[in-house]
C-alpha cells in the first residue's frame, strides 16, 4: 500500500459510501481522501479527536 491509498482494509468489510462514518458526523461519501485516512485512523486507534473537517 502506498501512503497516497486510503486506509481503509483496517476497519474490515469496505464501508459503502452512504454508510454514516463511524469517527465524525458526515457520510462517507462526502470525505476525500484525507477524511478517510484520518477517520480511519481515528477509529482504529480510537482516538479522542474532533472532525477533520473543522
Amino acid at each position: 500500500m502506498t501512503t497516497s491509498e486510503p486506509l481503509t482494509t483496517e476497519l474490515g468489510d469496505h464501508p459503502d459510501v452512504h454508510d454514516p462514518c463511524v469517527a465524525c458526523p458526515h457520510p462517507l461519501h462526502e470525505h476525500d481522501a484525507l477524511g478517510v485516512r484520518y477517520c480511519t485512523a481515528t477509529t482504529v486507534f480510537a482516538l479522542p479527536r474532533g472532525c477533520i473537517c473543522r
